[in-house]
């Protein structure tokens, strides 16, 4: 099993960070239990570290099934998008979306992720796959909700990963962060039992 985690925050030990690290412990955990069979592969990659162009909407990769670009990271997430079973995105707030970062790696990865019919329907590539979402901002619950912060991450990747094929499986929000040094115990745990049962 591949799971590919992209950490869009640019926080390291920032609350949407160190919940997707929980994420990765729970993994860890249930992949190395003596009834665990399978073998379990995680890469953790974070975001803003990565170097890309932005997509030049040329439209190459709708025709070819590759991107025209000179060679970046965004081939090397492709292909990790590619082989990976289960997908995590974790994407702090940005103006009730996901982070502009983020938005402009999915718009390179248009080909990997759907293709479509001659008159345009997209196509998924990923039918079957597993895909969990991470989201925290400063924003109070339950204002995080009515105020369509938390709400716009979670609608803009099911956007994504839905149309690519994949079924989020879970879903996690921490509202109210301007406060907080760590993680709440309650939500590190609650992300660590989603990545324990991603295994």
């Amino acid at each position: 099993m591949n799971i590919l985690v992209l950490n869009a925050s640019p926080r390291r030990r920032g609350m949407t960070s160190q919940a997707s690290e929980c994420f990765v412990e729970g993994v860890g955990s249930a992949s190395t239990d003596d009834f665990s069979s399978e073998s379990v592969h995680v890469d953790v990659l974070n975001v803003n570290d990565l170097n890309f162009s932005p997509c030049k909407a040329c439209l190459y990769c709708r025709k070819h099934g590759n991107c025209c670009q000179p060679v970046d990271d965004a081939h090397k997430v492709a292909e990790l998008v590619r082989a990976c079973d289960v997908l995590v995105v974790a994407a702090p707030v940005y103006w009730g979306n996901i982070p502009g970062v983020l938005k402009t790696l999915f718009d390179r990865l248009v080909y990997v992720l759907m293709g479509e019919t001659k008159v345009g329907i997209p196509i998924p590539k990923h039918k079957g796959k597993r895909a969990y979402v991470i989201t925290s901002c400063t924003t109070p619950f339950p204002f995080d909700v009515l105020c369509g912060q938390t709400t716009g991450v979670f609608r803009a990747l099911k956007e994504v990963l839905g149309t690519s094929g994949f079924k989020i499986c879970g879903k996690i929000a921490i509202p109210g962060t301007r406060r907080l040094q760590e993680l709440p115990e309650r939500v590190g745990k609650k992300a660590y039992n989603m990545g324990v049962r991603c295994v």
